[in-house]
Formats: structure tokens, C-alpha cells, sequence
């Protein structure tokens, strides 16, 4: 193994305590009861779940961000904030190929209507839908930022590409301990997939409009097979 400038071991070591230090804090302040309380709602109501992805965007966006900015030695290029080309576009329509009739079939699982929806309202309102993918896609962004954009480019120098990707799995499954095991494991495959499909193309845009994609349909899916909830088309 190569070895590099302590610039470039402070910045994977920058990435991976704002990656596990930056969730840990988000899981506290997006579950605790006394936040909950101040915003005089409970869980699965659309103002808690507005204020965790919000929540979500400030600490895996901003946070990252304001480290790059701070250390002053990248771009948010050298990060894969770069334009799609038409090879990421490619792909993106492949994984689309895949995730849509599995989010179908997965959808109407016992357990998975037990989550998902994550808003647990049994009327929705074209508003609530609206605002719930908005929402869905400024947190997936920031998601993706520090995943695949932060937190693997700044291990790709110091680690190579193989162990870049294994540290960024093993903390994307560890993100996902609290949703059971299921998702850990499914975290997996989508972890190295993602990964190796950013550093192929060199932007993060394929694990992010991958993940939206994920995201909307499961939404979507789920709220269309829920027995008691519905959308009402005529309420903003």
C-alpha cells in the first residue's frame, strides 16, 4: 500500500467521524422525546417526519460540506460532485430496471407496511405526497453526499479502491442497525453496488437518483397497497 500525506489521513479521518460521529448524533436528536415534545407531534406525523429528513440534510450535507470548505485542499469535484454524463444515466436506468418491480413485490410484505410509509397519516393529501417526496430527495442528496461522496472519495487515496469500499459498507450497514436486520443485509450488496458504480463514472449522481428512485417507489408502492391509508386527490 502506498502511503500518502497526513492531508490526506486527516481527511479520511474527518470522513469517518462525520460519517459515524454526524448519524449517531442525527439518531439521537431525530428519536429523542424531548424534541419530539417541543414540536408537539408524535412519530409518523408529517411534521416529525419532515423535521428527521431536514435534520438528515444538515448534518450529512452541510456538515461534510463545511469540512471540505474548512480544509481548504479539495473541490467538491474531487468528491463526485461533477455533472452526469451519459454513462451515470446509463446505469441509473439499468438499477431503475431492477429496483421498480422489486420495490412492487417488496411493498406489499406484512413487514415492510409496518415502516412504510414513514408518514402514518390514513389520509393523504396531495400536499403531504408532495412534500414527503421533496423531502425524501433533499435528504437522499445530502445521504449520498456523505456516503458516497465524502466519506469513499476521501478513502479512495488513502485505502485503494477495495478497502474504500468495504469501510464505506461497513458503516452504511451500521447506519441501518436500527431497521432491523433485514435492511442490514440488504444494505450490503446495495453498499458495494453503489460504490463501485461511483467510482466508475466519478460522480456521486448514480447512488443518488439510484437511491431516490428506491426511496419514491417503496413510498409510493406502500401507500398504494396499505389497507388503511389512501390518497385523497381532491385536498391540497
Amino acid at each position: 500500500m502506498n502511503y500518502f500525506s497526513d492531508k490526506t489521513e486527516l481527511l479520511l479521518l474527518s470522513a469517518i467521524a462525520v460519517a459515524t460521529v454526524g448519524f449517531l448524533g442525527y439518531y439521537y436528536l431525530s428519536t429523542s422525546g424531548k424534541v419530539i415534545s417541543l414540536l408537539k407531534t408524535e412519530t409518523g406525523k408529517p411534521i416529525y417526519v419532515l423535521y428527521q429528513r431536514l435534520l438528515g440534510v444538515v448534518i450529512f450535507g452541510f456538515l461534510p460540506l463545511a469540512v471540505i470548505l474548512i480544509s481548504g485542499t479539495k473541490k467538491l469535484s474531487d468528491f463526485g460532485v461533477v455533472r452526469p454524463d451519459s454513462e451515470s444515466y446509463f446505469w441509473v436506468m439499468i438499477l431503475s430496471l431492477v429496483i421498480v418491480p422489486v420495490s412492487y413485490f417488496n411493498s406489499r410484505a406484512k413487514e415492510n407496511l409496518k415502516m412504510y410509509p414513514q408518514i402514518r397519516e390514513k389520509e393523504w393529501s396531495i400536499g403531504i405526497l408532495i412534500m414527503s417526496a421533496l423531502s425524501w430527495i433533499a435528504y437522499l442528496l445530502a445521504y449520498e453526499f456523505l456516503f458516497r461522496g465524502f466519506l469513499f472519495f476521501a478513502a479512495l487515496p488513502a485505502l485503494g479502491l477495495f478497502f474504500a469500499i468495504v469501510l464505506n459498507t461497513i458503516i452504511y450497514a451500521l447506519v441501518h442497525l436500527h431497521k432491523g436486520f433485514k435492511e442490514i443485509i440488504g444494505s450490503v450488496p446495495l453498499g458495494i453496488l453503489l460504490c463501485y458504480l461511483t467510482y466508475l463514472t466519478g460522480t456521486i449522481w448514480v447512488a443518488v437518483f439510484t437511491h431516490i428512485i428506491l426511496a419514491l417507489t417503496s413510498e409510493w408502492f406502500s401507500l398504494w397497497a396499505h389497507p388503511n391509508m389512501v390518497v385523497k386527490t381532491n385536498r391540497l
